[in-house]
C-alpha cells in the first residue's frame, strides 16, 4: 500500500482530524457574537432610556432609578467580559489543537516522504544498521501517536470513555482526541438509552444554529417522541398543551410525522376493547428510541466532520480487504494437499484468517492476488 507522498494527501485521509477542532472553534465564535449582540443591545437601550431621563432632569425617585440601573449596566458589561474571556480561552485551545495536528500531519508527510530501499533478507540488517536511529525512532513515535489516537477515538465511538481517556493521558495524545465532543454525546446517548429526551432537546439547543444550516430534524423527532411518552403515559390534556408549544413550528418536511403521532390521541387510553392499531406501534414501540439514537450519532457526525465510522474500522477494513484472497477463511484440507494441521498453520499466519479478523473480512471484496 503506497503511503502519502505529500501533506495534501494526508489531509485528505484525516480530514476529520482537521475539519472537528474548526467546527469546534467555529461554534464557541458564533455563539460568543450572538451573545455580545444581545447584551450590547440590551445596554444600549437602557443607556438610552437613562439618557432621556436624564434630559427630563427629574429627580427623587428616579434618581435612584437610575442609580440602580447603572449598576445593573456595569454588572452586566462585567458579566459579559468574564463570559468573553471565557470563550477566547475556549476558541484558543480549540485552535491551539489545530495548529497541534497540522503539525503532527507535517511529520507524517515528512517522513513518508523517505524512501526506505528494499533490501534482501542478508542486507536487511546493514541497512537497518546504516539508518539514523534516532529518525527512525521520531518516525515509530510518530506513527505510534495515530494508531494510539485511531484506538481511542474508536473506543470514545463504543462508550468506552475512560479506557479511552487512560490511553489518551498515557500516549500524550490529548491534541489528536476530540474528547469534548463524545463526553457531550455521550450524555445525549445514556439519556436517550434511560427514554430520557431532556439531553438530548438541551444539546439541540446549543447547536440550533447548526443544525438549521444542516437542515437536520433531530429536534423535532424528539419533540414528536415527548409527545408520544406523554400519550403512553395517558396524559393527553399534557399531551396537547405540549403540542401547541413545541409541535407548532415543526418543519414542513416533518408535518407527516407529526400528523401521524396527533392520530394516536383518538386510541388513548389503550385498552382490551380499543387496542392500538399496527400503524401507530412503531411510534409506541421500544425500538424507537433506538432510531433516535442512530439519527443522533449521525447528526453528531455530520456537525463535526467525523466519519460514520471509526478512522480506525476504515483503514482496518482496507487492509483486510487488500490482503484478502479466495483462499482466505478455508479450514477444510484439500484433495492432496497439505495435512489439516498445515491448513489451519497456515490460516493462523494469514492475517484475514486470524482468530476475530475473519468476521470483519467476511463481506469484503477479494484482492487481486492468491497469496495473502
Amino acid at each position: 500500500i503506497n503511503r502519502p507522498k505529500t501533506m495534501a494527501n494526508s489531509a485528505v485521509l484525516e480530514h476529520s482530524l482537521l475539519r472537528t477542532p474548526y467546527e469546534s472553534v467555529h461554534m464557541v465564535t458564533r455563539n460568543t457574537q450572538k451573545l455580545v449582540a444581545k447584551e450590547i443591545t440590551d445596554v444600549v437601550a437602557e443607556v438610552k432610556r437613562l439618557s432621556k431621563a436624564a434630559k427630563e432632569r427629574t429627580k427623587g425617585a428616579n434618581l435612584i432609578n437610575a442609580t440602580k440601573s447603572i449598576t445593573s449596566i456595569v454588572r452586566k458589561l462585567k458579566g459579559l467580559k468574564r463570559k468573553m474571556e471565557e470563550g477566547k480561552k475556549t476558541a484558543k485551545k480549540y485552535v491551539t489543537r489545530c495548529q497541534a495536528r497540522l503539525d503532527h500531519l507535517e511529520q507524517i508527510s515528512k517522513f513518508a516522504r523517505v524512501e526506505i530501499p528494499s533490501c534482501s533478507r542478508g542486507s536487511a540488517g546493514r541497512a537497518k544498521d546504516s539508518a539514523d536511529p534516532l529518525a527512525l525512532a521520531a518516525k515509530d513515535d510518530v506513527f505510534l501517536q495515530s494508531v494510539d489516537a485511531m484506538l481511542a477515538g474508536h473506543l470514545m465511538r463504543l462508550g468506552c470513555l475512560e479506557s479511552a481517556a487512560a490511553l489518551t493521558k498515557e500516549a500524550d495524545i490529548s491534541s489528536l482526541v476530540d474528547t469534548e465532543v463524545f463526553q457531550s454525546a455521550q450524555r445525549v446517548i445514556e439519556g436517550l438509552r434511560n427514554r430520557d429526551c431532556k439531553p438530548a432537546l438541551a444539546w439541540c439547543g446549543a447547536n440550533r444554529s447548526r443544525l438549521r444550516r444542516s437542515r437536520c430534524a433531530l429536534e423535532a423527532d424528539l419533540r414528536v417522541q415527548q409527545f408520544v411518552e406523554l400519550l403512553k403515559a395517558e396524559k393527553i390534556e399534557s399531551a396537547l398543551s405540549y403540542a401547541r408549544e413545541h409541535l407548532s413550528m415543526s418543519p414542513e418536511s416533518h408535518l407527516q410525522t407529526l400528523l401521524h403521532a396527533m392520530g394516536a390521541i383518538a386510541f388513548v387510553p389503550l385498552t382490551a376493547s380499543n387496542p392500538l392499531p399496527k400503524r401507530y406501534q412503531y411510534l409506541f414501540g421500544e425500538e424507537k428510541w433506538t432510531e433516535l439514537e442512530k439519527i443522533f450519532r449521525t447528526v453528531l457526525f455530520k456537525l463535526n466532520g467525523l466519519p460514520k465510522r471509526s478512522t480506525l474500522a476504515i483503514r482496518l477494513q482496507a487492509g483486510l480487504e487488500a490482503l484478502k484472497t479466495p483462499h482466505c477463511g478455508e479450514r477444510k484440507q484439500e484433495e492432496g494437499g497439505a495435512s489439516k494441521e498445515e491448513c489451519v498453520r497456515v490460516a493462523s499466519e494469514c492475517p484475514v484468517c486470524a482468530s476475530g479478523m475473519y468476521k470483519l473480512a467476511g463481506s469484503l471484496s477479494i484482492s487481486h492476488r492468491t497469496q495473502s
